[in-house]
């Protein structure tokens, strides 16, 4: 008696994730933190459900390099006042 034909399960390999330079991360959870906030839901659920099936808007993009600067700035003035 054969065997009869076993279906076998497609195995696909999971698509690479795209890798995201710093601003585009901090934009992300910029983001994510600010549709947490105004629909009071956790930001995990914001970043998942809302920012990462797409690219970063350019305004929360240069909203982040505002941030960055702004730190690396502070940075600047705290390493000279304590030398």
């Amino acid at each position: 008696m054969a065997h009869p034909n076993k279906t076998r399960p497609v195995r696909v390999a999971p698509e690479p994730t795209p890798t995201l330079s710093e601003e585009e991360m901090l934009g992300q959870n910029l983001a994510a933190a600010y549709i947490a906030m105004r629909q009071g839901i956790g930001m995990d659920w914001a970043k998942k459900t809302y920012t990462t099936h797409g690219p970063v808007d350019k305004y929360w993009i240069s909203v982040a390099r505002m941030v960055i600067e702004h730190l690396a700035q502070h940075q600047q003035r705290a390493a000279d006042s304590s030398a």
